[in-house]
């Protein structure tokens, strides 16, 4: 019995540690995007000015997340609340409150090996300009890339973006956020126009990478679960990445 109570502790220190650096993650895009971050008794919101519900949400979540202050933070904005398989008792409150189960998202991670050999049409390089990489984020969530405010923050420590270029036009940006030895990829969208063409796959390349450089040994990433009859490409492009699914996360949507 010690044993095996030992072992469920290292399982959700381990999911702990991952769904803190995606907070710290989030929390680092929130900022650059304009919005504003708050860290209440059980979670973290994120609220952001592009109207994107995957990009307006509570995370690191704990069943004693604080409800009543997250409806004050978003006060009727339509946003999710992420929550891992280790909180238990937090659905059933979230449902009581008239928020309803949505699309879940499957949590991935992998050690420090190289990226596999990915050859890309695309140029990858760092997004100096941080206006165009949350434009391109922007219009990759289909928001109007307009709605992108414009930011001349775009140096944080560990953070890194990346925009992937065909020519003079920007296809695609990606983040990356590395604490310590461990490392988040978030914040990334394919504009329409570029989509299935590689661009993520380069993304991830270079963000294996650069987390390796900064010395990281685990890095996750997350994208949603696998549906029948819905397209599931960004999936297969992360386990050819030699990411391995860690585990599903429910998201439940605030009532509307």
């Amino acid at each position: 019995m010690a044993r095996a109570e030992a072992l469920l502790g290292e399982a959700r220190g381990g999911l702990t540690a991952l769904e803190r650096i995606e907070a710290e993650g989030y929390a680092v895009f929130c900022g650059l995007a304009g919005g504003a971050v708050t860290r209440l008794a059980g979670g973290l919101c994120l609220n952001t000015p592009i109207p994107a519900v995957e990009l307006n949400r509570v995370t690191n979540v704990t069943d004693a997340l604080d409800l009543d202050a997250v409806e004050r933070v978003f006060g009727g904005k339509p946003h999710l609340v992420s929550v891992p398989p280790s909180v238990e008792r937090l659905p059933e409150r979230l449902e009581a409150r008239g928020y309803a189960p949505a699309y879940a998202w499957m949590k991935f991670e992998r050690g420090p090996e190289p990226a596999p050999p990915a050859e890309s049409m695309f140029r990858v390089e760092d997004a100096i300009d941080a206006g165009l990489f949350l434009a391109t984020v922007a219009e990759g969530f289909g928001a109007p890339a307009g709605d992108a405010p414009e930011s001349g923050v775009a140096d944080h420590p560990g953070w890194h973006a990346f925009l992937a270029w065909d020519g003079d036009e920007p296809a695609a940006a990606a983040g990356l956020f590395v604490d310590g030895d461990v490392a988040w990829f978030g914040g990334a969208a394919t504009r329409p126009a570029f989509r299935r063409r590689g661009a993520q796959t380069a993304l991830l390349s270079a963000r294996i990478e650069r987390a390796r450089e900064a010395g990281a040994r685990r890095l996750c990433v997350e994208t949603g679960e696998r549906v029948p009859g819905r397209g599931d490409q960004s999936y297969r492009n992360i386990l050819r990445a030699g990411f391995r699914e860690a585990y599903l996360r429910p998201n439940w949507r605030s009532p509307t």
